[in-house]
């Protein structure tokens, strides 16, 4: 038997807890759970024992239903508040000296930014871009010769009290949280296998609450990050529209709702379910369509001109992840906006799936990612040098 794993994903609306085993070469999902999320906006946990106790039912549920008793997870973060920063970090080279990996861990180490303890912001995740040497930028620096490395770190940060929060509604239901990610990032190591990373691919999760995004151009995260409309706000949008009920609105949005005007339903209208008999009421298609096609060509065009000094440098695909991607033509709207191919981001690196999650599982893309996350960093763990053997290896000079 592999090693076990656990990924948490504590959406807007659902808390999913997927177990895996990892044997060292691919991943299994041998288990998942769900339960409805309360306690959440936009990311941000507001009532963590509302939190924590969905996350004891998930984990109650993997050990009544599949007899997997889980000690520890990772989990996805997604706030609104997430920041993120390109630092550069430079160390001096002697003269005719080659380049080792000393001296870039040399120029890594001092572009990374020190935290304090008092700091409203805790780094989450750092990734590397680019080196220069003598100021001119190259791919990999090691064995090349010059006066100067610079090294450029892009870091993703969250607000200390999102992380403290996730953290103790994980720990009161039993858990302890390891390696949590950027909501963006893990569904990004769900669906792109290693062509897209090097062609470049936009990965956008489209939640409930928000969508986080992250580029990645020749094998580099380029850009993250993450906008607050999500998949509520267009139920939202329908209430307000035809003052009606949240939960009708939802209703209207998963029946009718397209990302673009579907010209032969124009004429058809839908009926709307209500509490009395004699009250019969029912909705244009095309009014419904024309509310939700105007808030989804607004995001895009948001987040389009976030990224517009990314997209030229992505020749591959955008891959849409998350409940939201369900929505009719919402590939199509995507790529008529960004200019690029779009698909539905199903995830890749693993070995196997649950029948249950083939239907849709672009929505499991981020907890899937999770896993594959943990997976890779064990195998670094694995494969990093312990420090006994690190110390022969100084006194052999």
């Amino acid at each position: 038997m592999g090693m076990l794993l656990g990924a948490l994903d504590i959406g807007t609306q659902t808390t999913s807890l997927l177990a895996g085993e990892y044997d060292g070469e691919g991943l299994t999902v041998i288990g998942r759970t769900a339960t409805e999320t309360h306690g959440v906006r936009k990311g941000f946990i507001r009532d963590i024992d509302a939190v924590t106790a969905g996350i004891r039912k998930v984990r109650d549920d993997m050990d009544r239903r599949f007899g997997i008793d889980l000690a520890e997870v990772t989990a996805a973060i997604s706030c609104f508040g997430l920041s993120v920063a390109v630092r550069s970090g430079q160390t001096l080279l002697m003269p005719g000296h080659a380049i080792d990996q000393d001296n870039v861990d040399a120029a890594e180490e001092n572009a990374q930014s020190v935290e304090s303890e008092d700091s409203t912001n805790k780094i989450l995740q750092r990734f590397r871009q680019k080196y220069e040497v003598n100021g001119q930028p190259v791919g990999t620096p090691l064995g090349m010769t010059g006066s100067e490395l610079v090294a450029n770190i892009l870091e993703i940060s969250v607000p200390r009290t999102a992380l403290d929060a996730l953290t103790s509604a994980i720990h009161h239901a039993g858990l302890r949280l390891v390696d949590p990610a950027f909501s963006g990032f893990a569904a990004a190591e769900a669906v792109l296998d290693a062509k897209a990373r090097n062609d470049g691919a936009l990965v956008l999760d489209f939640g409930d609450g928000t969508i986080d995004y992250i580029a990645i151009c020749n094998n580099v995260v380029a850009a993250a990050g993450n906008l607050a409309v999500g998949g509520s706000h267009l139920t939202n949008d329908l209430a307000l529209a035809f003052q009606i009920s949240q939960a009708q609105a939802e209703e209207v949005k998963l029946a009718r709702g397209a990302a673009q005007i579907q010209s032969d339903l124009a004429t058809d209208r839908y009926p709307l379910r209500t509490t009395f008999a004699t009250t019969e009421r029912s909705l244009s298609v095309h009014a419904i369509q024309t509310i939700v096609t105007e808030r989804i060509d607004e995001t895009f065009r948001i987040l389009a001109e976030q990224l517009r000094d990314v997209l030229p440098h992505i020749r591959g695909a955008i891959y849409l992840t998350g409940g939201t991607a369900a929505l009719p033509l919402i590939t199509e709207q995507a790529s008529d906006i960004f200019g690029l191919p779009c698909v539905l981001g199903i995830p890749c690196n693993i070995v196997k799936l649950p029948t249950d999650m083939m239907d849709e599982p672009y929505r499991h893309a981020t907890a899937v990612g999770l896993l594959n996350w943990r997976c890779r960093t064990l195998s670094q763990e694995d494969r990093a040098p312990s420090l006994m053997s690190r110390i022969r290896a100084f006194l052999k000079g």
